[in-house]
This record gives C-alpha cells, structure tokens and sequence, in this order.
C-alpha cells in the first residue's frame, strides 16, 4: 500500500514538474522572439567590397613622403594605419629605390603598382596630399586632439614651429609641422604620422560620409585615380566603420633595417607579417 501511495505522489509531481518546465520554456521563447525584431531592409548597408586600402602620398617642399596606408576593414571593424619613410627601399625592375625618388620619377599608377607587388597587397585608390589639402580638410572635418609626447621646436626658413608637449588641438599645420620635424628620426616620423592619422579618423570619420562637405573637400584638394562610381562603394565601407561609435583606428609599426651603405629603409621581417596580417 505505501508502495502505491508513494508511486502515486511521484507521478503526480512528475507530471506538475513537467507542465510547469513546457509553460516556462514556451513562456520565455515566446517572449524572446518577439523582441527580436527583424532589421528593417531600409536599415541594412549592402557592401560591394568588405575592405579597401588607400595610400596616402604626402607632398612636402622637399619631395614626396612619408606614405601612409590606410585599411577601411568593415569586416574586422577596424581601421589599421601604416606609415613608410621616403626612403624605404622599394624593388623596382629589379633594383631598389627610395620610395621618395620613384615617386618623383614615375606616375603615381606605377608607384602604387609597385607598392601593391612590393608589399603583396591591394590597393583600392591613392591620394597625395600636401600642407595646403591638409588645411582644408581638417578645417572642414574639425580639430582633433592629439598628445604630443615631446616639445618640437624648429625654423624651417621661413617660420618657427613651437609646440610643446601635452595635447595639442591638432589643425592642417600643427598635422605638417609635426610630419616634417627634423627632430625625429625616420621610425619615429612614421610611428607619428601614422599614431596623428588613426587620432584624427577616431574622432572624424563620419565626417566622411557623402553628405558631408568633408567629402567632397578632399577631392577637390588632392589629386586621387579614386572614380565617382568608386566614392559611392567606398563611402559605405566609412558609413558602416563609423556606426560603431567606438575607436577603430590604430597604427601599425614599422621596423626597418638600414644599409648603411645607400641609406635605404628595408622593410623587417616582422613588419612585413604586420603588413600581411592587417593590409592583405
């Protein structure tokens, strides 16, 4: 009898137990997919391309450099940024060359063919820019703010550069004076150009967008093989890098090895797993 009485108890709670579990688990199911709303199809950015690199060629009085590197990667959500010298050693028909000198002596297609088969990447487009395009766009993009690690301080003929160390409200000059400073050695100004670039996408990258007058500033003042049909593919690379609201850009560093013999910049082994890893 207490058999029966036990085995009666045992299954009327079993079957309590197991209506209670059905009751929660369709309870909270239920609930979760209704709050899982569907995205508007208005709301999804189709991209042609997941990534695009751009090289950016800096045009100072003296010649052509430092290059920059930039990686638009909607697909990892960041924005790497690498700086080479002017005379990093590039392999041009089977000789190398300082990239200052092949700029000044070929096209700027042939200089960022080479780049591409020197450095085993793809470039989406070019841009030179010089003090003047600089101006321009950080007038129309806004100030930045950028911690200067050191004071520089220098005349380069016809004006003082005085900028002490701290942060700086980081304008088209301050961005040139700093780029140019002699202080600085050939790793240092890349690792500077490269730490202002990724600061200033950071703070103003969806000043990039189509709408903005940023836009069409920049094409206006530096001369690019970057198409019209080509500003709209890659202004959503930039419209879904910027929706994050988080920072996504950071530098990449280069390690070089000098010959003492021409004064070329070889590339390390390392930086060039660097270039791999974030660039290809």
């Amino acid at each position: 009898m207490r058999f029966r009485i036990f085995l009666l108890a045992f299954s009327v709670g079993f079957v309590f137990c197991f209506s209670a579990a059905i009751f929660f688990v369709f309870r909270f199911s239920g609930s979760n997919i209704a709050e899982a709303k569907p995205e508007s199809p208005e709301n999804v950015i189709y991209l042609e391309t997941e990534k695009a690199v751009f090289l950016l060629a800096f045009e100072n009085e003296k010649g052509f450099g430092p290059f920059t590197l930039i990686n638009f990667d909607a697909k990892t959500g960041r924005i790497p940024v690498f700086t080479f010298s002017e005379k990093a050693a590039l392999n041009y028909g089977g000789v190398f060359v300082s990239a200052n000198s092949l700029f000044s002596s070929v096209s700027p297609e042939v200089f960022a063919g080479t780049v591409e088969t020197n450095l085993g990447i793809e470039l989406a487009g070019y841009f030179i820019w010089n003090r003047e395009s600089a101006e321009e766009i950080i007038a129309k993009a806004g100030t930045f703010d950028y911690v200067l690690p050191e004071d520089i301080k220098y005349s380069d003929g016809s004006s003082y550069v005085n900028l002490s160390s701290g942060v700086q409200n980081m304008n088209g000059k301050k961005i040139c004076d700093i780029a140019l400073s002699p202080k600085f050695s050939e790793a240092e100004r890349c690792d500077t150009v490269s730490r202002m670039t990724a600061a200033f996408l950071n703070r103003r990258l969806r000043r990039f967008l189509p709408e903005s007058s940023v836009y069409s500033t920049i094409f206006n003042y530096t001369e690019t093989d970057v198409s019209a049909f080509d500003k709209e593919k890659y202004s959503k690379l930039i419209e879904v890098l910027s929706s994050s609201g988080t920072s996504l850009s950071g530098h990449i560093t280069n390690d070089t090895e000098k010959d003492t013999g021409t004064g070329l910049l070889y590339f390390s082994a390392e930086t060039k797993e660097r270039i791999e890893k974030y660039f290809k």
